[in-house]
């Protein structure tokens, strides 16, 4: 296992096979990869078939003095059945000695030495499995088979720093390739080395049953120590004054921050409490403005004032008004005796509603000019039985506006298509009646295109309750109007909302995609998300009606860093399926998500960041609105883990 958040590519070698693998170590004890094998005569051909999979390890236990590390792993969890098998494994350390072994199924076992030890639990892991087949490994398939395999390695460290030296023994025994075409298996023995020259690239090859070769090589990297950050860190906010002014002046408040471009509004006094709303900017840790706002204030609430109130909003959505003690600040700030804990452990959130506008005023709200925001989208699949490879790289620029009225903005997504590979799609697959994203290709065809056009209302109906409405131009592939609610306690790990849209789809023969097609379709879901305590983990549930009509459910696992990149993992599954050009379908849909940030590299605008993708492209089942707003997203700095995560950036 790799450190939590390490991402990792691979290319692996051994006859009859090429395989390419991305994947995350998405926790400490979860990886989760994406793999490609193809079939190939010779190393110069085209392969002759492919074998996508997504490959899943899962830690049971940890390694201690007495105790091996116990490893659950899952080949091809989803994908073809040729590569699946499932395993658990023992490791431990002696030394300069790492021992490992366990027991095996599926092609991973095929050897079959040993009855399937589970068939005592259940008659159902008893059951005849197959090990070949066009139709897609379904998690019945886990741990089945008559017989099971054992298999054992040894690898010793040598002296030489990232040098060792590894002996195995395996439980595969190619059955599959020897019934299919007479395939000359190996013994089941490997001597090999592995070397790592730097902490970023392992390298690895092997001599297997004394007469093939194994070449491997691992390219890793923590996503932590990315350079890029969602905001400038330079940017310093106003020195506190090291006395206080005998007058307080709210309006002054406003005059000073609105000099400094930051944009704070709605600033009173009452009694002792002075409150203020400031306009969060997405990207930016919110104890980072928020500390910012307070100084502001601070310099300009007089003598009285001992309680300072600050509300974060993003258009018509609001945060938790967050009262601090004036009297923490100064301490932190003037007299270096304080710190950003003390200012934590005395604040309050959610403060009455006497402190807490409903409404802001309009006129100290005014147009702004454009946000502008910059995404390198890039996507590529493996999971494709007809493409080894598929890709596609755009340009992203998107905008947003207020509008008039409180609560509105209009906002609009330019894409500039810099290359793709799309068209291989038309090679294979039978074109459907009615696409919902089969038809990728043709929108790819427009070099430069609106992917957004819309016109949005956000608000919050209540302390915890935001909804959103849109209109317009939504995405890339659909035109249409709809709407989403979200409840989010606060201090709460529970989050849970519903969102509904009506879509039609957009003609990409028409002038940048403008025109439409057919009626529009109902797509609408339940959201939940838990977010783990302690953790900068997440776990979201999706359930309902997709485009294509099909009904299901999707699971997916996020992850967030310190340096504002997020990693997401998910999978969906429904009552549709994608068919494949050998006669196969599935009905589940994965992929591995992962947005770098690039804020801080001026002139490039604040939040603007890398996104990779690695998921399927042209599928029908299981696809969701790329929705304009999302609410989750918007007030996940609202939240009380992710104050607490950032709150030292209070002093800053």
């Amino acid at each position: 296992m790799d450190p939590a958040g390490t991402a990792r590519v691979t290319a692996a070698t051994l006859d009859p096979y090429v395989h390419f693998t991305a994947g995350f170590q998405i926790a400490e004890p979860l990886f989760v990869g994406v793999r490609q094998t193809l079939e190939v005569s010779g190393i110069n051909d085209d392969p002759d078939r492919l074998f996508p999979g997504v490959d899943v390890k899962l830690r049971l236990a940890e390694e201690t003095q007495w105790r091996p590390a116990i490893v659950l792993g899952i080949n091809s969890a989803i994908g073809h059945q040729r590569m699946a098998g499932e395993y658990i494994a023992f490791s431990k350390r002696y030394k300069s000695l790492d021992l490992t072994g366990g027991i095996a199924w599926g092609r991973a076992g095929s050897a079959g030495q040993i009855d399937n030890p589970l068939k005592s639990l259940s008659g159902h892991f008893g059951d005849t499995r197959t090990l070949d087949g066009e139709m897609p490994v379904r998690p019945d398939d886990w741990f089945t088979g008559e017989k099971a395999g054992l298999f054992a390695g040894l690898e010793y460290f040598t002296p030489i720093e990232g040098l060792s030296v590894k002996l195995d023994w395996g439980a595969d025994r190619y059955a599959s390739e020897q019934t299919a075409s007479g395939f000359d298996a190996p013994s089941p023995w490997s001597l090999g080395l592995a070397y790592r020259p730097v902490d970023w690239v392992d390298i690895g090859g092997a001599l297997v049953g004394g007469d093939k070769l194994l070449g491997r090589m691992t390219l890793k990297s923590p996503v932590e120590s990315w350079p890029g950050r969602a905001f400038r860190t330079e940017e310093r906010g106003p020195a506190l004054r090291p006395y206080r002014t005998g007058l307080s002046l709210p309006a002054q408040m406003e005059i000073a921050a609105a000099k400094d471009g930051f944009p704070l509004h709605n600033a009173e006094r009452n009694g002792t409490t002075a409150s203020a709303e400031f306009e969060h900017r997405p990207g930016m840790p919110l104890p980072r403005e928020m500390g910012r706002a307070a100084r502001y204030m601070a310099n300009h609430a007089g003598e009285r004032v001992e309680q300072l109130v600050l509300t974060p909003v993003w258009f018509g959505l609001r945060g938790p008004a967050t009262s601090i003690a004036r009297r923490d600040l100064e301490r932190a700030l003037i007299e270096r005796q304080g710190s950003a804990e003390e200012i934590w452990r005395n604040a309050r959130f959610n403060v009455p509603e006497s402190h807490d506008p409903a409404v802001p005023r309009p006129e100290s709200q005014p147009l702004t000019n454009w946000r502008f925001g910059l995404a390198l989208d890039n996507r590529f699949s493996l999971a494709e039985e007809d493409s080894g490879l598929l890709y596609r790289s755009s340009l992203l620029v998107d905008a947003r506006r207020r509008a008039l009225l409180p609560g509105f903005l209009s906002g609009m997504t330019w894409r500039l298509d810099i290359a793709n590979n799309l068209d291989r799609l038309k090679d294979y697959r039978p074109a459907s009646p009615e696409p919902v994203r089969s038809n990728v290709s043709d929108f790819a065809r427009t070099r430069v295109s609106p992917d957004r056009l819309y016109s949005a209302w956000t608000g919050t109906v209540k302390n915890d309750i935001h909804a959103a409405l849109s209109l317009g131009y939504l995405e890339e592939m659909y035109s249409g109007f709809g709407g989403e609610v979200l409840y989010r306690p606060y201090g709460r790990a529970f989050v849970v909302g519903t969102e509904a849209f009506i879509a039609t789809k957009r003609d990409p023969d028409t002038f940048m995609t403008l025109g439409l097609l057919g009626p529009g379709r109902l797509t609408g879901h339940v959201n939940a998300w838990y977010e783990v305590p302690d953790s900068p983990l997440t776990v979201h549930v999706k359930a309902g009606r997709f485009l294509a009509g099909d009904t299901g459910a999707r699971l997916a696992l996020l992850r967030s860093f310190d340096n504002g990149a997020t990693l997401e993992g998910f999978v969906t599954v429904t009552n549709a399926s994608d068919p494949d050009i050998f006669g196969g379908a599935t009905h589940v849909h994965n992929g591995l998500r992962l947005a770098l940030p690039l804020g801080n590299l001026s002139p490039i605008p604040e939040t603007s960041r890398i996104r990779l993708a690695a998921e399927p492209f042209g599928r029908d089942s299981g696809q969701t609105l790329d929705k304009p707003i999302d609410l989750y997203e918007i007030t996940r700095s609202f939240s009380h883990r992710e104050l607490g995560r950032n709150w030292q950036a209070w002093l800053h």
